[in-house]
């Protein structure tokens, strides 16, 4: 899957969804647009505790292909009115389709790399990713993904430095040669599983005339990385962004104890 396409698809949706809205009068009372969704600015709180102790989950077991397939969210696994985000083509381009693109800042690229998509970044045993959309004029959108590797790499991947303090602004490159200014901010998330870490990525406003911003959620079960990623362009849904992370977390979980090692 292309991360670029979803940037895409998304900012396509939003400004048809705008443009109805507009003509519906529903756009608020004042007649105006809903706003976009706000910019990064100061990280929103502190991650959770950094994963990794030692003696902790050692020899954890990579998950299968199938394992991780299957441990994939599906629409039942959310509250009512999500379905398969078929606006997005499947293509199997390994961990490296989470990525966002290219940052002008080596210190913003962890922010476009979900975690997980770093060119250079440890080889994943198995990936697994699929996209999903809540029905009707909200266009709110979620990349999941379950990638896994040998339980050190994946201890390595969380725990990488991310320099938000230098990312209040960059510039993003998209795989289609298009540059979007961006702002990356720390994120707050749940503590789950090994260690949990969020950031939040906006991007300013295209062509279509909308912004959208990527709430990003990375947690290590073992040696299997969850990521979970919401996009949206007028308000975020933060409930569904937790309970699907908590879900995929949980689902991940039993996975694992099926490969082998705690979960």
């Amino acid at each position: 899957m292309s991360a670029a396409l979803r940037r895409g698809a998304l900012a396509a949706f939003a400004a048809a969804s705008l443009l109805a809205l507009s003509a519906c009068g529903d756009g608020g009372k004042d007649g105006k647009q809903p706003s976009a969704a706000p910019s990064g600015g100061p990280a929103t709180g502190s991650a959770a505790p950094a994963p990794g102790a030692p003696g902790k989950d050692e020899g954890a077991r990579p998950l299968t292909a199938g394992q991780a397939e299957a441990a994939l969210l599906t629409p039942g696994d959310l509250p009512s009115g999500w379905e398969v985000n078929k606006d997005i083509p499947a293509y199997d381009v390994g961990a490296s389709g989470m990525q966002f693109g290219k940052a002008d800042k080596a210190a913003c690229q962890p922010l476009l790399d979900v975690f997980v998509g770093a060119d250079n970044g440890p080889k994943a045993q198995a990936h697994a990713m699929t996209d999903l959309k809540q029905a009707g004029d909200t266009g709110i959108q979620m990349t999941q993904g379950v990638t896994s590797y040998q339980e050190a790499e994946a201890v390595r991947i969380m725990q990488q430095k991310i320099d938000f303090g230098a990312c209040g602004t960059f510039k993003a490159k998209g795989a289609d040669g298009t540059t979007d200014e961006a702002a990356g901010s720390e994120l707050k998330v749940p503590a789950l599983g090994d260690g949990a870490r969020g950031a939040r990525v906006v991007f300013a406003a295209t062509e279509e005339g909308v912004s959208i911003q990527h709430d990003i959620a990375a947690v290590r079960v073992g040696g299997t990385v969850v990521t979970v990623s919401q996009a949206s362009f007028t308000t975020a849904d933060t409930a569904a962004f937790e309970s699907a992370l908590r879900k995929a977390v949980e689902k991940v979980q039993q996975a694992q104890k099926k490969a082998g090692g705690k979960g």
